[in-house]
Parts: C-alpha cells; structure tokens; sequence
C-alpha cells in the first residue's frame, strides 16, 4: 500500500526536494495506520471531528501527522 511508502522513502524525497516536512492525515478507523507512521517520527498536529458526517464518510475524526525534515 501507499503507507510502507510514504513511510519508508517519503522523508528522503521530501528532503532531495527541499521540502520541510511531510504530512498525512489518518481517520480514527485505521489504527494501523497510526501505528505505522509514529515510529518513524510521525507526530500528531491536530484532530477534526467530523461528526456528525460519520456516517457519511465512514469515521469520526481525521489527525494530521507531520514528520519534520528540516528545521
């Protein structure tokens, strides 16, 4: 899937890019996700609610994550 990419070759290309930071964001049905990005350096930034549109989009709350490449 696109994750073990972005995960794994992401913040290099970012970087050859010239790229600060890269950021995704994650809806609170796939834990997996999460627990892929965190790891490696993936940090939470913020979470919208997006109830009461639950229903309509399959979950209730998106996170973005940043990973810093540079400061």
């Amino acid at each position: 899937g696109l994750g073990p990419a972005v995960r794994d070759g992401g913040g290099e290309k970012a970087r050859q890019g010239g790229f600060a930071a890269v950021s995704l964001d994650v809806v609170d049905t796939k834990h997996a996700a999460r627990r892929l990005y965190e790891p490696v350096g993936f940090d939470p930034i913020r979470t919208v609610d997006v109830r009461p549109f639950n229903r309509l989009f399959g979950f209730g709350a998106a996170t973005e994550m940043a990973l810093r490449i540079r400061d």
